[in-house]
């Protein structure tokens, strides 16, 4: 016996249902074994079992492969905890479906790979235990086998009830005695009530003659005859009825004496009154006494009125049937379950090019484009029990030919020959044939483009498609990833994580998001990917499109080059040395140089024409460009020097530093600088961290139009591994061509008359990110301003 849970408030039926068959703790039974037997072949499993559910666990009534108390022991799985009742569940393989399995309850050591449960639920709705089959290898069950294994579930509940049912009938017989003191009683009491029925009621015996009648059928056949009826005489009236009439009774009377009981509808000439036609019910059935056929009985009624309604209905019927195979518009009658189609009307046939006999019992996906078939079955699931029609827009059909059809369907219910149906009127609109091309041509170089391509809701996040190169990749099916959103194949991010992202979009500051990302296949591995990610509408709604490139050997190229890069590091170290000592060296003559032009200028300017005052001008001016350029590659060197001292300090204190030194030069712009209100910690030295904003914030400021204030806002956001800035400005913008070239030591944009610089200040920023394991670009929109982006890692770098 093995402890189950089950639901206590509806514990105490479902028990009394189970007692009342006598089941529980007795000695297996032929029946139920073959049932188990037959439940192994049909699936090919080893093992089957038959199992009900007690007060105190789980009974197992027959098991197949495997003896009882054997059987408990391989800790087999069971189908009774937290299964929806009525539901079949089915694993083709328990440790690949774990979490499956945890509702199942499977014991860890179980031996068993595959599993199906059929739960076995009584009439009246209770799951009373359930028909298992198992096996040590996985394994499939085709629909068929599904089907065949749902019957023989059933067959147990039939074998249960019939049992009941007879043990009914035996407490039934008991009683039989008592209630044949009351037939006596009983037998009056039905005299007097079916001579209160206008119907027709008698019985005769083996020779035709009567036994007894109702006062209705006696005055009806006196008035036919023309004499008072009376038990003993013939029943079929010799000479005094019509021949036909005669023979038609006699065949009557003949069938009930033969043991047959029948119903049966006749039409006969109304003599007492009208002449009309009148319609008869006829009920036929034997009297049997002691297994001896000894009489029959007969009732007839009147049915003129119902025989006359279902005229009219044929009749109704047949108009509606000229109307529905002459009409103009294309009609298709299909099955509200199966989408099969019933019946077709001679456009359709034209229309389509198809003949009936290829349409009829074909589904409705013959006549439709292939991404229409989901959309119109959803439109339907949403229509049925409404009783509406519903005009479906823009709804894409094939013709036999491939020649496509655009249109509107007009659906409605209605039942047809005791089927709920649905009846679909196309109204054609070839005219907008050519632009549905365009569109089915474009749908199917999106679903079969090698890269990942989904659409997901803006709302939800869900995701509403994705194409074959996606499904393909990530291992799920449609129907599997439209349960998913992004943010739960993307390791990186949580969904507020994921939503913050997104909400430029979501707000049309931005047109288009580009980020390299992390997906996780449903298999649990994982590749590094570049998303393209904007906003567009599918199927009339906003949604979200993302275009994914499997950049995994860009990655692995990336992790080739690392090798390549260790290489160069000692010579570049060398380098930075080198330039680090000649920067140094060139400082001393230079400031000479300089000092000795000053004092030319201020002691013989008098005496130097204009031209040569140009010159000391040209050479003053070209030894202060000299030392500023020194300096910065002072600054770009010692940006890539090793074994700084690292510290762990706060972003708002370097960048209160930077701004309060910048403050002089903000002022004189009338420029805004806004920091952001969180505050995180930091490892790394802080001076490379100060140029670092220090380089940023100044670009921000000198970069600006004439007559235009500059606004710079530093933004931050955070995920499990980095710290992402942003400092953004709205300065002059940088064309897309350039954005590649911008961090390249000594490259300018733009003219010294222009603006001034070296061209290092962003090549030096580059180096302090990437030596802490960063990474910096820039995006920009020319004339609107540009955005500077960079990470650093949360954990300090060895």
């Amino acid at each position: 016996m093995k402890k189950v849970a089950f639901d206590k408030l509806k514990e105490e039926k479902r028990f009394a249902v189970l007692q009342s068959y006598d089941i529980l703790d007795t000695s297996p039974e032929p029946e139920f074994d073959t049932i188990t037997e037959l439940a192994s072949q049909v699936s090919g499993a080893a093992v089957s079992s038959l199992s009900f559910l007690g007060s105190n666990g789980l009974f197992y009534k027959s098991v197949f492969g495997f003896g009882i108390k054997d059987f408990e022991e391989t800790r087999p799985p069971c189908l009774h905890a937290g299964n929806k009742a009525g539901k079949p569940i089915v694993i083709s393989d328990i440790q690949v479906r774990q979490e499956a399995s945890r509702q199942l309850g499977v014991p860890e050591k179980t031996r068993y790979r595959f599993f199906a449960g059929f739960p076995l639920i009584s009439p009246n709705g209770f799951q009373l235990g359930a028909l298992c089959v198992l096996d040590q290898s996985p394994s499939q069950l085709s629909q068929g086998q599904v089907r065949s294994l749902k019957l023989l579930a059933t067959q147990v509940i039939s074998l249960l009830e019939s049992r009941k049912k007879q043990k009914v009938i035996q407490q039934s017989y008991r009683l039989q005695k008592e209630m044949e003191q009351q037939r006596a009683q009983e037998r009056l009491n039905n005299e007097a009530l079916i001579n209160t029925t206008s119907d027709d009621i008698w019985s005769i015996d083996t020779n035709y003659q009567f036994i007894t009648f109702n006062d209705a059928f006696s005055r009806k056949i006196e008035a036919i005859i023309g004499e008072k009826l009376r038990p003993g005489i013939s029943a079929l009236f010799p000479g005094k009825i019509p021949e036909d009439m005669h023979q038609k009774f006699k065949g009557f009377f003949e069938r009930a004496l033969s043991g047959e009981s029948f119903t049966e509808e006749y039409c006969r000439p109304e003599k007492m009154e009208t002449g009309l036609l009148v319609w008869i019910e006829l009920s036929g059935h034997p009297i049997f006494r002691d297994g001896i056929i000894t009489g029959a009985a007969f009732f007839a009624k009147t049915i003129t009125d119902r025989k006359k309604a279902e005229i009219k209905l044929k009749e109704s019927e047949a108009n509606y049937r000229m109307l529905f195979d002459h009409s103009p518009l294309p009609k298709i009658l299909l099955d509200m379950d199966t989408m099969e189609i019933m019946e077709v009307n001679r456009s359709t046939l034209d229309k389509f090019g198809y003949r009936k006999k290829e349409m009829l019992g074909s589904k409705m996906g013959l006549l439709m484009q292939e991404e229409e078939i989901g959309f119109f079955f959803d439109s339907i699931q949403q229509l049925k029990g409404t009783r509406k029609e519903v005009k479906l827009e823009n709804i894409v059909q094939k013709k036999k030919n491939g020649e496509l059809i655009q249109g509107e369907l007009m659906v409605h219910e209605l039942v047809f020959e005791g089927r709920n149906c649905l009846l679909a009127i196309l109204n054609d609109r070839t005219e907008e044939l050519q632009s549905i091309s365009v569109k089915s041509q474009m749908a199917n170089i999106m679903e079969n483009s090698l890269n990942e391509i989904y659409i997901f809701d803006t709302k939800s996040l869900s995701f509403c498609y994705a194409n074959r190169g996606a499904l393909l990749n990530m291992g799920y099916s449609l129907q599997e990833l439209k349960g998913l959103t992004p943010y739960q194949i993307k390791p990186e991010f949580d969904e507020p994580q994921f939503r913050s992202f997104v909400a430029p979009l979501l707000n049309d500051e931005r047109e288009k998001l580009v980020f390299v990302t992390v997906h996780e296949r449903k298999n649990g591995t994982r590749y590094p990917v570049e998303v393209h990610l904007q906003k567009m509408r599918y199927e009339g709604q906003p949604a979200f499109v993302a275009i994914i490139i499997d950049i995994t050997a860009a990655k692995k190229a990336e992790q080739d080059l690392k090798a390549l890069n260790q290489l160069l590091e000692n010579s570049n170290q060398e380098l930075e040395q080198f330039a680090s000592i000649t920067a140094h060296d060139l400082q001393e003559p230079l400031r000479m140089v300089s000092a000795f032009t000053s004092l030319l200028k201020r002691k013989y300017a008098h005496q130097l024409d204009e031209k040569a005052q140009q010159y000391i001008h040209f050479a003053m001016d070209g030894s202060i460009r000299m030392q500023r350029m020194i300096e910065d590659i002072l600054n770009y060197s010692r940006a890539g020097m090793e074994k700084k001292k690292v510290e762990t300090f706060h972003a708002a204190e370097i960048l209160k530093n930077v701004v309060n030194d910048l403050q002089k030069r903000i002022e004189k712009t009338n420029a805004t600088v806004l920091l952001p209100d969180q505050d995180v910690l930091i490892h790394a030295n802080p001076n490379d961290i100060y140029r670092l904003f220090l380089n940023l914030i100044n670009n921000g400021l000198k970069f600006i139009p004439e007559n235009k204030a500059p606004r710079i806002q530093i933004k931050f956001r955070q995920d499990a591994r980095l710290y992402h800035f942003t400092v953004e400005d709205n300065g002059i913008g940088i064309a897309a061509e350039h954005l590649k070239l911008l961090f390249n030591p000594f490259k300018r944009l733009h003219s010294k008359k222009s603006f001034e610089g070296t061209g290092l200040g962003l090549a030096t920023c580059k180096k302090i990110v990437n030596q802490y394991g960063g990474s910096i670009w820039a995006t920009s929109q020319p004339g609107e301003g540009s955005q500077f982006h960079f990470t650093l890692p949360k954990k300090p770098i060895d």
